[in-house]
């Protein structure tokens, strides 16, 4: 137990509960957890002695702006608030999910990402994330991303949801669950299961397009091939059982990755999931519930589709869930507690 007080930007998210679990277990070892953080001199001042740590996620939602302006003029904002931090002594943590922004990615977020490695203590949730990050100068500490057992409502059975989509019971049900961004390899997937003959495979495409052409490459597949089905829009929680309920295997053909807590979400509702070997998802390869293949041969997604549905699905699901029980926030929280009180 460390007697320290973390505020955490941000502390809590509208469409991913991972900022809730996180604190909720960091909270229970006994660190306290500020419910008021803002990332501003006069706050930072206001609160030196109340507050000991910083803790940030995801730095864009504090400087991305609508024009390259405002973003410029708020990234010098939360670059001044970093050294007026580091002035007044609080410890600074960067949970490292991205390197940078998904989109747009330009010289303003480089710049940020060279401050926060030098002001911050790096977190990261896999040990390849580690070693990207050490080739830019800094060590990271690495702390698992948690699980999602039990953190979305889920009371129904597989016929249930299957019947809500209008999914036949004895079909082979591939999910690709998420945001649609362009670095999710949406083309991709579709490209390998149109080369899949089987007519009882089916493919749910499920989450709010970020990136549109990828949305509307989502649409077109969909008209021409009926075992595409497209949800796009944002998925309410109480709705996020029915895709999972509904698959048979979770498909998540990244292009690149640092960390992926769909794969987590995935196997926390005891569901396989087909991933490439690349990233942290390296190091699930070879864990129960996970069927990975070589992202550098074009034919292999394909091939492990083709694979996926001759095997027993359902003999897989507690596999899945067994792994996602290894990434427990307890374990997780007491590692932060160590990093926050400075070790």
């Amino acid at each position: 137990m460390s007697d320290v007080t973390v505020a955490a930007f941000p502390r809590t998210l509208r469409d991913n509960p991972y900022c809730d679990l996180l604190y909720r277990e960091v909270a229970a070892t006994g660190t306290r957890v500020a419910d008021d953080g803002e990332l501003s001199p006069a706050w930072l001042v206001r609160n030196r002695g109340r507050v000991d740590v910083l803790h940030l996620h995801w730095p864009e939602l504090y400087y991305r702006g609508p024009s390259a302006r405002v973003t410029t003029r708020s990234a010098a904002s939360f670059v001044g608030a970093l050294l007026v931090a580091r002035a007044l002594g609080y410890r600074i943590v960067w949970t490292v999910h991205n390197e940078v922004p998904h989109e747009r990615g330009g010289l303003v977020d480089r710049v940020l990402r060279w401050c926060l490695l030098r002001t911050a203590r790096p977190v990261v949730h896999a040990e390849t994330a580690r070693l990207a990050l050490r080739r830019a100068g800094r060590r990271a500490a690495v702390v698992p991303h948690g699980h999602y057992i039990d953190a979305y409502p889920h009371d129904l059975d597989e016929g249930e949801a299957r019947r809500r989509l209008g999914i036949a019971a004895d079909a082979t049900v591939f999910l690709h669950f998420g945001q649609l961004r362009a670095y999710k390899g949406v083309p991709e997937l579709l490209h390998a299961f149109a080369a899949q003959a089987d007519r009882r495979a089916r493919l749910v495409i499920a989450g709010k397009p970020v990136d549109a052409s990828i949305g509307t490459i989502a649409e077109h597949a969909a008209a021409r091939d009926s075992r595409i089905t497209t949800h796009l829009g944002r998925v309410d929680d109480a709705a996020v059982q029915v895709y999972f309920e509904a698959a048979d295997w979770v498909v998540l053909p990244y292009r690149r990755v640092l960390t992926s807590g769909s794969a987590l979400l995935a196997l926390s509702f005891g569901r396989p999931v087909i991933v490439p070997r690349l990233g942290c998802l390296v190091e699930l390869a070879d864990a129960g519930g996970v069927v990975a293949y070589d992202p550098d041969d074009p034919r292999a997604l394909a091939a492990a589709l083709t694979r996926a549905a001759s095997l027993d699905a359902r003999a897989w699901r507690p596999r899945a869930l067994a792994t996602a029980r290894r990434f427990d926030w307890q374990t997780i929280a007491r590692a932060y507690d160590r990093i926050f009180a400075g070790a």
